[in-house]
């Protein structure tokens, strides 16, 4: 499995802004720290009064949530966020002690989109806020795919390695061709696979050998092949990250 999240704020460079709702001194200071040295622009609020006035008045890409807190619980804000058409699209991720399964079941089913336990683990943190937050769309197409698949994780595993075979045997053709019109055929079709799997990475590199190819440039074509890999890899780790781990990626 691949695990180095960095590679993917190399790819998708907006910091996102993060509102961290904990009662909580300690653990307010532990969990900004944290999201501070990975980039993210962070606002604090120690209740959810506090949270509710600067959610009126500020614009963020997700809330982390704790759940025990005096006056506006987690709970309580929450559903007072997703009835509020300025705040029911940001993503909300509860933090809480209680860690059972129906626990969470619970958590979730109140609206809330995210759990995470606490004390919090930095590396499931940073991993649940780039799967909540706009950061991967970038990477890769999750709603298309989920779409194309019906949610299907197995039917969504099974192409998406049917795909990383074929594309690298397609990228492999293309280095090899001296034939511009091969190229331009072998780049469009590499785009059409790659945006049936919802692969954002490789679709753009696609298009910019298709694009070199037809206007001559086969120098540029076989350039944009050496972002393959990356690309690739930026896929592999956005499947990672929605639970999909490919056959002999684990580690």
């Amino acid at each position: 499995m691949f695990k180095d999240t960095d590679v993917v704020n190399e790819y998708a460079q907006k910091a996102l802004r993060v509102l961290v709702v904990e009662d909580d001194e300690v653990n307010l200071l532990v969990i900004s720290r944290l999201l501070e040295k990975k980039g993210y622009v962070v606002e604090t609020a120690v209740n959810g009064q506090k949270a509710l006035s600067i959610l009126g008045n500020e614009i963020f890409d997700i809330v982390l949530m704790d759940i025990s807190m005096p006056k506006i619980d987690g709970l309580a804000l929450t559903r007072k966020m997703k009835r509020n058409s300025h705040t029911q699209n940001i993503p909300v991720v509860a933090m809480t002690t209680y860690a059972s399964e129906k626990d969470r079941e619970n958590l979730l089913a109140e609206g809330l989109d995210g759990y995470i336990t606490k004390p919090v683990d930095p590396v499931e943190l940073h991993k649940i806020i780039m799967q909540l937050t706009s950061a991967y769309s970038e990477v890769i197409d999750q709603n298309g795919l989920i779409l194309r698949t019906g949610g299907d994780r197995d039917f969504m595993r099974d192409i998406a390695e049917v795909f990383c075979h074929t594309s690298a045997q397609a990228v492999d053709e293309i280095k090899k061709s001296s034939d511009l019109q091969v190229i331009a055929g072998l780049a469009h079709k590499l785009k059409g696979s790659a945006e049936t799997v919802g692969a954002r990475t490789v679709v753009d590199m696609a298009l910019r050998i298709k694009h070199a190819a037809e206007q001559g440039d086969i120098e540029d074509s076989h350039e944009a092949c050496a972002n393959f890999d990356k690309s690739l890899s930026l896929f592999k780790q956005g499947l990672a990250n929605l639970g999909i781990i490919l056959h002999g990626t684990e580690k």
